[in-house]
């Protein structure tokens, strides 16, 4: 039998913060900036959630059109069910259960339980995308910097 006074919080009843950063870094940077973040949080900072990817085939492959229509959905209103989120946005519910679950592992969207129903949402106010763009440098094409 479960322990309920050990028991984890429902998501809902968790603070999040107001800012989800989806990045391109690198792993090694991902973890620094996790360790940052950490030790923030010991003083008492609060500091963006951030979902980090090593390159922008990821993004591209998790952030798809209809997933980013659902993700503007369900920050707008959260859902009573999948079944009330597909017929909000018009499409099957299989697919959009498997759009749910695909942005639930990667943090993005959370579920509350009532009774059998499973209630995704957002708990962010906003998600921002931090990308950033460099010159490609090659062998001995580029100049070194004085």
């Amino acid at each position: 039998m479960p322990d309920d006074n050990h028991s984890e919080p429902a998501p809902e009843e968790l603070t999040y913060p107001n800012t989800l950063r989806i990045t391109i870094s690198s792993a090694e940077d991902a973890f620094d900036e996790a360790l940052d973040a950490a030790a923030a949080a010991e003083e008492g900072e609060q500091t963006d959630a951030v979902v980090s990817f090593e390159n922008a085939e990821g993004i591209r492959r998790l952030l798809t059109d209809r997933r980013l229509e659902l993700l503007r959905s369900l920050m707008g209103a959260p859902a009573e069910s999948i079944t009330d989120l597909a017929d909000r946005l018009d499409r099957s519910y299989s697919v959009v259960h498997d759009d749910v679950e695909v942005l639930a592992e990667y943090g993005i969207v959370k579920y509350r339980k009532k009774g059998t129903a499973k209630q995704p949402f957002v708990p962010y106010e906003t998600i921002e995308f931090d990308i950033t763009v460099r010159a490609e440098v090659t062998g001995g094409d580029a100049e070194a910097p004085a």
